[in-house]
């Protein structure tokens, strides 16, 4: 995907058919069971960059990480991404508004209550085992007058969470709902992890 807006050009950065196919699935709900390093993050952000792109002037985007820090971790990988003059980004608010006058959010989900209120038009909740439920209950209500879509991404990390229970009825084919897992040695036939790489982090 190449777009040009306001003589800026984006030009989608590559990603690997595995990946691809999971990220821009157009289910409303992709849910994402993924390796650490797999690259589901970078995959994501160029979903809600490109979701942002095609949206209106005043529209909200958000990216929902565990805590406020980690959030700052994907604010700062779309800013090293985006060509300049794409975007501005502010470090208090922890936005980056587009040429388009969209604004992507970075938000942190240990406090669900503050997710309320606002109408968001597509969203990403990245580490979704990390998560209390209610963070995801709050981000829902805010994609139901906009009908946006998500994306839930995540390691999975034991059985006894909403995030696990949610993956098992994407995966048994709920209305709506896509399911993809991504393994590290998708990333490795990819080319963007070695064995080697991968049998280090399994000592």
């Amino acid at each position: 995907m190449t777009t040009a807006i306001k003589e800026a050009v984006y030009t989608r950065p590559w990603l690997y058919p595995k990946q691809q196919e999971a990220i821009f699935d157009p289910a409303r709900y992709s849910v994402i069971e993924a390796s650490t390093k797999s690259g589901k993050t970078v995959g994501c952000i160029t979903w809600i960059t490109e979701q942002a792109m095609q949206g209106k002037a005043g529209w909200n985007y958000w990216w929902v990480a565990p805590i406020y820090p980690q959030a700052k971790i994907a604010f700062r990988r779309l800013k090293r991404a985006l060509p300049q003059e794409l975007y501005e980004a502010s470090e208090t608010e922890l936005t980056i508004t587009l040429a388009n006058d969209t604004i992507i959010w970075f938000k942190g989900a240990d406090k669900p209550d503050s997710l309320y209120g606002e109408d968001v038009y597509a969203a990403v909740l990245d580490e979704t085992t990390r998560m209390k439920e209610e963070a995801w209950f709050a981000v829902r209500t805010t994609l139901t007058a906009t009908r946006g879509p998500v994306r839930l991404i995540s390691n999975v990390k034991g059985r006894k969470n909403w995030a696990y229970r949610m993956a098992r009825k994407a995966e048994a084919g709920e209305l709506n709902m896509a399911y993809h897992k991504i393994i590290c040695h998708d990333a490795v036939e990819a080319g963007i992890l070695s064995d080697e790489e991968v049998a280090d982090a399994q000592r």
